[in-house]
């Protein structure tokens, strides 16, 4: 029996006037879950940050206008689309007085032949070298009425910390919005300060430990403890640069400073999940050690992969859908979570796949809890994920674990591998 159209079936994410407001809505009674739930809203923007002085930083902006709803006009055969971008910057360099430091709002309108075009833009937000910030983001659609919102951890702690550095593609000289680089595709680096002209380069490959599982108390293995390579390159405007080897690089001017730019090659298709490699890795989650052994030696690995889903599904239809969700899990995990480690193998990635997204995502100035409903919402299972910034990775967030947490594992765990969707309900 032909099995191998199992590892085919996949499906994949497509992707001015301001105003201080009177008063802003706290972070942390805003239900921010439909940022990590692609199918509740078709509005999809992208963020980032560059610190182009000392007292501002750009806000880079990517909108999509195909994903809009487009509407009539007065003029005849004229249809328009909105999206309206209101924003907070909150000071949270003392999280117990946070401070409004920025706020405001604009509208882009766009005519709907030009809806396949790409559009980008930026704001500029009053930010002070010494301070971190948070900045709370929405993005409504005003056609449809529907709304994204999102939030971005900025670091203006350090002259060399990560958004010092402004990274556009080499052959367009577009921004990148991820921290990580499409296998060795060329990019260039831009940063305010011009009195630099070599920066140090350090490489990590070594092999990204799994996160504990979320009842583990045991300590999570330290991997970049020291670089494996070290190279010094000429750092000026207009030189590309590209990352060779998959792993983790951090760019630095300053090796006295533990600060600096990371940027990551997990392969050449990530976020996406394209080799069978790709898939064996994320079952670990599921399997026993015995399972995950044998598939990463089995000669055949995609009949390997399809065995292990027809086994716990029973049948074919069963495990095409486990397959379809489970991986889509695991891309929108890279495409959500990606920090020093691929999006899948963080603390948030690993709780997103097995558990799904969450019905409530409640953010304040360092935390992040994530709210599961069971029996009719009578009952909650919280996750709570503390920002841990890192060197490689100021949007960092670390799981509060507790034993507490085996139960509703274990019983995750074991849905799965009876051929069913975990789903807290």
């Amino acid at each position: 029996m032909k099995r191998s159209f199992l590892y085919l079936l996949w499906l994949f994410f497509i992707p001015v006037a301001c105003f201080t407001p009177k008063s802003s809505v706290k972070p942390s009674v805003m239900n921010l879950s439909n940022m990590y739930n692609p199918v509740n809203t078709r509005l999809h923007p992208a963020f980032t940050v560059y610190h182009n002085s000392p007292s501002t930083s750009l806000l880079l902006i990517k909108i999509f206008p195909s994903e809009l709803l487009y509407s009539g006009t007065i003029e005849p055969n004229k249809l328009l689309g909105q999206v309206r971008l209101i924003y907070v910057l909150n000071d949270i360099t003392e999280p117990d007085n946070i401070l409004v430091a920025d706020s405001g709002k604009t509208t882009y309108t766009f005519a709907r032949e030009e809806a396949d075009k790409r559009f980008m833009t930026q704001i500029s937000l009053n930010t002070q070298t010494g301070k971190r910030y948070q900045l709370m983001i929405t993005a409504r659609d005003l056609v449809r009425n529907e709304e994204n919102l999102s939030y971005l951890y900025i670091d203006k702690s350090s002259p060399f910390s990560e958004e010092n550095f402004l990274l556009t593609e080499s052959d367009e000289n577009i921004p990148l919005y991820q921290p990580y680089v499409v296998g060795n595709s060329l990019f260039n680096i831009t940063y305010p300060n011009n009195n630099y002209d070599t920066v140090f380069v350090k490489y990590y490959g070594k092999e990204i430990p799994l996160p504990k599982p979320s009842f583990s108390l045991s300590r999570e293995r330290e991997f970049l403890e020291r670089p494996d390579s070290i190279w010094i390159l000429p750092f000026r405007k207009g030189i590309a640069y590209q990352l060779n080897y998959e792993g983790i690089y951090q760019f630095q001017l300053d090796t006295s400073q533990a600060a600096g730019l990371a940027l990551f090659n997990f392969g050449e298709s990530y976020p996406k999940v394209h080799e069978v490699s790709q898939m064996i890795e994320p079952l670990a989650y599921l399997a026993t050690t015995t399972e995950y052994e044998d598939l990463k030696a089995a000669v055949n690995q995609k009949l390997a992969v399809d065995e292990f889903w027809l086994e716990k599904a029973g049948n074919i239809e069963k495990a095409r859908e486990l397959i379809r969700v489970y991986y889509n899990r695991v891309f929108f995990a890279n495409y959500y979570f990606t920090s020093f480690k691929p999006g899948w193998k963080t603390d948030r990635g690993m709780i997103f796949i097995i558990y799904g997204p969450p019905q409530t995502v409640k953010v304040i100035s360092n935390q992040e809890k994530w709210i599961y409903y069971k029996n009719n919402f009578t009952t909650t299972v919280t996750f709570t994920f503390d920002h841990t910034p890192s060197p490689f990775a100021f949007d960092n967030c670390t799981l509060q674990r507790a034993d507490t947490y085996d139960t509703y594992w274990r019983q995750a765990v074991d849905t799965w591998r009876k051929g069913n969707i975990y789903l807290i309900d």
